[in-house]
């Protein structure tokens, strides 16, 4: 690898690596170990680990920052943060593609691959975590990740428990008071209460559509945007 190639990287982790032949293989491309008789030199293994670090990593912190998100809002909130398509976003806005190397197998430009540049943003995060640790990957991911932005994912009866539980330390209350129609055309009103009053109201044709509904009204009389928790 080149001197001016690991100056780059070292600016990209913050830190100058310990071992700069673990550097050199996460930008690695299996082609070009291929060609050159050294397949052990693929930043394909750093990249699987690269990926459960991130995930790992990803995943605590927003069961910290959201304490009572359910599964569901966090899984979606995880998908947001940490997909093929931003990944290859990021490696190409950091300049990875650059330093990238590929074998003369090579078929097209790797630089117009989302894949192929998300695996290896996930090569150098292994590498920064075999080389430095669990701490500095998670600089590492902080540096470039807004965790809390993932909150604009949340649907609005997930943001509401967020913040009402925030600012009191109690769920919102959710009552029907009207459900009518056919039993395959049903109709329900929904109220959603919290600190000793009904904040919002919603309807729907399940009690769950109506439940987002009244959570939806609620955040906006109160004001909050999509960026709120």
């Amino acid at each position: 690898m080149k001197k001016t190639d690991l100056e780059k990287i070292s600016g990209i982790v913050g830190f100058e690596p310990d071992d700069a032949k673990l550097f050199s293989k996460a930008f690695t491309h299996k082609t070009l170990a291929f060609q050159k008789g050294l397949l052990d030199m693929s930043n394909e293994r750093l990249e699987f680990l690269g990926d459960s670090v991130l995930n790992l990593y990803i995943s605590i912190r927003l069961f910290e920052i959201f304490p009572v998100a359910a599964e569901g809002a966090l899984t979606r909130m995880r998908s947001y943060l940490v997909n093929t398509r931003r990944l290859a976003k990021l490696s190409k806005e950091l300049g990875l593609d650059k330093i990238l190397r590929v074998g003369e197998s090579f078929e097209g430009d790797p630089v117009e691959q989302t894949s192929i540049l998300a695996d290896t943003f996930e090569a150098l995060l292994g590498a920064v975590y075999i080389d430095k640790g669990w701490e500095a990957a998670g600089a590492f991911i902080e540096k470039y990740f807004d965790i809390e932005k993932a909150s604009s994912k949340l649907d609005s009866k997930s943001k509401l428990q967020q913040l009402v539980q925030k600012q009191s330390g109690f769920l919102p209350k959710y009552n029907v008071v009207k459900e009518d129609g056919l039993p395959h055309k049903k109709h329900f009103v929904v109220e959603v209460e919290f600190d000793g009053a009904v904040r919002g109201a919603g309807e729907g044709s399940n009690k769950k559509n109506a439940q987002e509904g009244a959570a939806k009204d609620a955040l906006s009389k109160m004001g909050n945007n999509d960026e709120q928790k």
